[in-house]
C-alpha cells in the first residue's frame, strides 16, 4: 500500500458545545477506564463519529447566568477516549475575569493542527473546581470537520 499523496478534506463542518455549569471537580490527570469516568467527574464532550473527526479549535468561555459573575481560577482538562480508557491530552488555564455590561467575560481558544479522532474515539472534559450555573459556569466548544 502506498502513501496517500492527495489531500483529504472533511465532508461536513463540525461544531459542538457542552456545559460545565454544574460540574463536580475532577481530581486526577491519570488514565481513567470507561467504568471510572463518571466517578472521576470526567464528562462527555465530543461523541464518537461514524468516520472520524478533525478538531481545529476548542474554546472555553464563561457562561454563568449572572452577567457580572467572575470566573474562578481553575483548569479545564480535555481527554481523548479510545473506547476503553480516557487520557488527558490538553488543559486550559482559566483565570479570574470579572465581566460587566461593558467588559467581556473570560474566553480562551486553542487551535490544533493535528487533533484527528478516529471513528471509535471521543473527547471528554473535566474541571478542577466544582462549578455552579449562577457563578463559575463554563461552556466548552469544539469546531472542525467530520470525514
Amino acid at each position: 500500500m502506498s502513501a496517500n499523496t492527495h489531500p483529504i478534506f472533511p465532508a461536513t463542518p463540525y461544531a459542538i458545545t457542552a456545559n460545565l455549569s454544574a460540574a463536580t471537580a475532577c481530581t486526577t490527570r491519570g488514565p481513567t477506564a470507561t467504568a471510572g469516568l463518571a466517578a472521576a467527574n470526567i464528562l462527555a464532550f465530543v461523541p464518537v463519529s461514524n468516520s472520524g473527526l478533525r478538531i481545529d479549535r476548542i474554546t472555553v468561555q464563561a457562561s454563568s447566568t449572572s452577567i457580572t459573575a467572575p470566573t474562578a481560577a481553575q483548569l479545564v482538562g480535555i481527554w481523548m477516549h479510545d473506547g476503553t480508557t480516557a487520557y488527558m491530552i490538553d488543559e486550559f488555564q482559566i483565570t479570574v475575569v470579572t465581566p460587566s455590561t461593558t467588559a467581556p467575560c473570560f474566553t480562551l481558544t486553542k487551535t490544533y493542527t493535528n487533533l484527528v479522532l478516529p471513528a471509535a474515539f471521543s473527547l471528554y472534559m473535566s474541571t478542577t473546581i466544582t462549578t455552579t450555573a449562577a457563578t463559575t459556569a463554563l461552556t466548552v466548544s469544539a469546531f472542525g470537520g467530520a470525514y
